[in-house]
């Protein structure tokens, strides 16, 4: 359901730092909101902070959003710490075949679609790099 970006209660999160959300702008202006953030019947945030503060920033007024029957606000902050603790990243072995196709697909000269695989790939490696540094690998 769309809901008007205004209307949206966001109250204290887990995640003070939404970082850079550059990359993100640029995803969503290029394919669209591609996972709806996720709002209680009463249009608090639970998850998509950062979809949300994306979407503000490029001037969106309405913005796409899951409606969850929350009941208490426990249960607001497992749904929180779920969607950001239950991801799973990407291993080595997949960012290795990663960049294989993304050669690959640079040697056919994709123009679009290879410089969107330089973006995320650059994203990815940028990202994984500070948790590795967090982790102390």
């Amino acid at each position: 359901m769309k809901v008007r970006i205004e209307d949206i209660i966001v109250k204290k999160r887990i995640r003070g730092d939404i970082g850079n959300i550059s990359d993100l702008m640029e995803s969503i202006s290029r394919y669209g909101l591609l996972n709806p953030v996720t709002v209680t019947e009463k249009m608090e945030l639970i998850a998509g902070f950062r979809r949300l503060e994306a979407c503000r920033a490029l001037g969106m007024e309405e913005i796409e959003c899951r409606v969850l029957p929350v009941q208490s606000k426990i249960d607001r902050l497992l749904i929180e710490a779920d969607e950001n603790l239950t991801r799973k990243d990407l291993t080595i072995g997949e960012i290795e075949q990663y960049e294989d196709e993304k050669r690959f697909l640079q040697s056919r000269g994709l123009g679009k679609i290879r410089l969107w695989f330089i973006r995320l790939f650059k994203s990815i490696r940028s990202w994984i790099q500070k948790v590795l540094v967090r982790r102390g690998v």
